[in-house]
C-alpha cells in the first residue's frame, strides 16, 4: 500500500519528492479505506507548487481486490451503477453548489490513490468534548445544524434549475433499502448476537411492525442525503467546518442526516438537548424555506420514526463490524444506540408495541 502511495506521489510530483515525503498511516475507522498523511519536503524547489502551499496532504487509499464503486452499507437493488468513484463524483457536486468539501489534488485510479486536501485533526466529536459547558455544546450543534440546512437549501434550488448531475440523485433510501437496513440489525443485532432463536415467536411480528415503519418512512418528503452526517464525519480547518464523508449520500427522508447528527453513536446528548436542536433546525428550516420544516408536528414525529430505524441499524451493524470484519472497537456503541431507540419509542407512544417487542428479545433494551 506504501508503494503504490509513494508511486502516485512520483507520478503527481517526482521521485525525489516520493522518496522523501514522511507518510503516516492513519488506518480507516470503520471503512476499507485507508488514510495516509503526506508530509512533503520542505527543502526542494517544487515546494512552491505544492497544492495551496500547504506542506501535507492526505492520501485516501483503496482496498485492492474490492470493488471500489460500491458501498459498505448496502443499497437498493434499482440503484444506478456509478462510472465514476463515487467520492470524487459526490465531491464535485457538493463543490459546485457551494458547500465545504475537501480539495481532491489528484486521481490515480489505477493504483487506487487519491491525494486530497489536509483538513488537520480537529473533527466537530473533538470540539464537542473540548466544550466547557451545556450552551457551548448546544452553539456547537446549531452551527452543524445550520450547515446542514444549508446543504438542503442548496440542493432543492439546484434540483429545481438543475445545472450539475451526481451518481446521488441515482441512488434511493426506498423501501428495500430501509427494510434492508432494519433486516441487518435484525440479523446481526438479534439473530447473530444472541442466537438463531432470539427471536422465537416475536419473528412475524416484528417483521410486521418494520414494514409497517418503513412504509411510514417513505411516506416523508426527500432530498439529498449524506446518510452518515455525525460528530467525526465534519472537521474544522481555518474556522469552516467542511464536509468528509459523502461518497454514501443518496436521496432520502429529509430528517435522516438530522438524525444522524442529534444521534450520534460517539457523542450522547440529553433528550432536551436534542428537543431544543431538532426545534432549532424547524425553525431555521423555515427561515431558510424548506418547505417541509413548515409542518414542525410531521418533523418533529419524523425524527423519533428515523431514530428507530437509524439506530436499530446502527446496532446491527456494530456486531457486523465486529463478526465480520473482525473490529470489535464498535462493540461499546451497541447498548447506547439501542438506548435512543428507546427513548425514541417512548416519544412515539411505543409505537404499536415495539417498545414491548423490542424489550422481550433484546436484553439491551431494558430500562436504563
Amino acid at each position: 500500500m506504501e508503494q503504490r502511495l509513494r508511486q502516485t506521489l512520483a507520478d503527481f510530483f517526482d521521485p525525489q519528492v516520493a522518496e522523501r515525503a514522511r507518510l503516516d498511516n492513519l488506518g480507516g475507522h470503520a471503512s476499507l479505506r485507508i488514510y495516509w498523511r503526506v508530509h512533503l519536503p520542505e527543502d526542494l524547489p517544487e515546494t512552491r507548487v505544492y497544492p495551496r502551499g500547504e506542506l501535507t496532504l492526505m492520501a485516501m487509499v483503496l482496498p485492492e481486490g474490492v470493488d471500489a464503486m460500491g458501498s459498505d452499507e448496502g443499497g437498493s437493488s434499482a440503484d444506478a451503477v456509478p462510472t465514476e468513484l463515487p467520492f470524487v463524483n459526490v465531491q464535485r457536486y457538493l463543490a459546485n453548489i457551494g458547500l465545504p468539501v475537501p480539495a481532491i489534488d489528484h486521481i490515480d485510479m489505477a493504483r487506487g490513490v487519491l491525494l486530497l486536501e489536509d483538513l488537520g485533526d480537529e473533527m466537530f466529536e473533538h470540539a464537542v468534548l473540548a466544550a466547557t459547558s451545556p450552551a457551548s455544546v448546544e452553539a456547537l450543534y446549531r452551527q452543524a445544524i445550520e450547515l446542514l440546512v444549508d446543504l438542503q437549501v442548496r440542493v432543492e434550488a439546484e434540483r429545481k434549475s438543475p445545472r450539475y448531475e451526481t451518481v446521488a440523485f441515482g441512488r434511493a433510501f426506498d423501501a428495500e433499502l430501509l427494510r434492508w437496513e432494519l433486516d441487518h440489525y435484525r440479523e446481526w443485532g438479534l439473530d447473530n448476537h444472541y442466537g438463531p432463536d432470539a427471536l422465537g415467536e416475536h419473528r412475524d411480528p416484528l417483521n410486521q411492525l418494520f414494514d409497517r415503519l418503513t412504509a411510514e418512512l417513505t411516506e416523508l418528503p426527500t432530498t439529498l442525503v449524506l446518510r452518515d452526517y455525525q460528530s467525526r464525519n465534519i472537521m474544522r480547518k481555518q474556522d469552516t467546518w467542511i464536509l468528509i464523508d459523502f461518497q454514501d449520500a443518496l436521496i432520502g427522508p429529509v430528517i435522516y442526516d438530522l438524525v444522524a447528527l442529534l444521534r450520534d453513536s460517539y457523542i450522547a446528548l440529553h433528550a432536551e438537548q436534542v428537543a431544543r436542536l431538532l426545534d432549532h433546525y424547524i425553525e431555521v428550516g423555515q427561515q431558510r424555506g424548506l418547505g417541509w420544516c413548515e409542518d414542525a408536528a410531521l418533523m418533529r414525529r419524523a425524527f423519533y420514526l428515523q431514530t428507530v430505524q437509524r439506530k436499530l441499524k446502527d446496532a446491527g451493524r456494530f456486531i457486523f463490524i465486529d463478526k465480520v470484519k473482525h473490529n470489535p472497537s464498535f462493540l461499546d456503541y451497541y447498548e447506547p444506540s439501542i438506548g435512543y431507540v428507546r427513548q425514541a419509542l417512548r416519544a412515539l407512544d411505543g409505537y404499536h408495541g415495539l417498545d414491548t417487542l423490542l424489550a422481550a428479545v433484546d436484553p439491551a433494551f431494558g430500562e436504563a
